[in-house]
C-alpha cells in the first residue's frame, strides 16, 4: 500500500531547513514547502506596496534581497496544482505566534477551494520560543503524529480572519490571546527609544537589545526594527552619526 501524499507548508528558511531534516531523518513523508517571508508585518493586499514597504525598510539596512516576497506569490496556484492531485493531505506548520498565526489564515485563504485533507502543526506542544524554527527534527516529527485536523469551518472561518488583516491595510500584526491584531506602524517605537541612552551606541546593538526585549510571541526581526529607527531617526526623537547606508555603519543616541 503506498503512503498518504502529505505536502508540508512551512514558513521561514530556518523552519523549512527544520522541516526538511525531519522528513530526511525520521521518516517523515511528504514534500516541503517553503514561503520565506515574515508575515508579522508587511501590506498583503499586493505585492506591489509589500515590495515597496520592504524596499523602505531595506533603505538603511544593508542590501536589498533578490525577492524578498515569496509568500505573496500564489496560494491560488498552489490549490489549483493541488487539486489536480489524488486528494492529498496539507500539513501547516505553524506556532502561536505574529507572522505564522497570519501564515495559518493566509494558507487557509488559499485551500479554501482545496477539496482534501487539512491539518495543522503547531497549536501545542512547542517548546519555547512558539515558532517552528527553533525546534529540533525529532520534536517536529513527534508533532507530527498529533497533527490536528483544520476542518472546513475552521478553515473558512480562518480566511475570513486573512481576508479582514489583508483588506484593512494594516503593516503591522500583533499575537494576543490566539488572534492576531492590526497595530499602530509606531506600536513598538516605545521599546527602540527604552534600548538608547544619551550616549553614542551602535544601532545594530540598539536593534539587537530591542530583539531581545520582544515577547516570545511577537518577535521583530532586524529589518523591520532598523526602518522604525530611521523613522524615530527622521522624527528628531534620536540622533544618528556616521553613514547610514547598512545598519552596522552607524551609532545612535537619543536626542
Amino acid at each position: 500500500m503506498s503512503q498518504p501524499a502529505y505536502l508540508h507548508l512551512v514558513l521561514g528558511g530556518s523552519a523549512g531547513g527544520c522541516l526538511r531534516a525531519a522528513v530526511a531523518t525520521y521518516s517523515l513523508t511528504g514534500h516541503v514547502h517553503v514561503f520565506d517571508d515574515d508575515l508579522s508585518h508587511g501590506p498583503l493586499n499586493d505585492k506591489q506596496s509589500r515590495a515597496a514597504f520592504f524596499g523602505a525598510l531595506f533603505q538603511n539596512y544593508g542590501q536589498l534581497p533578490a525577492d524578498p516576497l515569496p509568500s505573496l506569490a500564489d496560494f491560488d496556484r498552489l490549490s489549483a496544482y493541488l487539486m489536480q492531485d489524488h486528494a492529498p493531505e496539507v500539513c501547516i506548520w505553524a506556532g502561536e505566534n505574529a507572522s505564522e498565526r497570519t501564515f495559518l489564515e493566509m494558507a487557509c485563504h488559499g485551500l479554501r477551494l482545496f477539496k482534501g485533507s487539512v491539518t495543522r502543526v503547531g497549536t501545542t506542544g512547542l517548546k519555547s520560543l512558539p515558532y517552528i524554527g527553533p525546534q529540533t527534527p525529532a520534536l517536529l516529527a513527534s508533532l507530527f503524529d498529533q497533527r490536528e485536523a483544520v476542518d472546513p469551518i475552521t478553515r473558512a472561518a480562518l480566511s475570513s480572519d486573512f481576508l479582514r488583516l489583508r483588506d484593512s491595510g494594516g503593516t503591522l500584526r500583533k499575537w494576543e490571546a490566539g488572534k492576531i491584531f492590526d497595530v499602530p506602524a509606531d506600536y513598538y517605537d516605545s521599546l527602540l527609544l527604552a534600548c538608547c541612552s544619551k550616549d553614542w551606541v551602535s544601532a545594530a546593538r540598539i536593534v539587537g537589545t530591542a530583539m531581545g526585549r520582544c515577547d516570545e510571541n511577537n518577535l521583530l526581526g532586524d529589518v523591520f526594527l532598523s526602518g522604525r529607527l530611521q523613522h524615530l531617526i527622521t522624527e528628531g526623537l534620536i540622533e544618528a552619526s556616521g553613514p547610514q547606508a547598512s545598519l552596522r555603519d552607524y551609532d545612535v543616541r537619543l536626542r
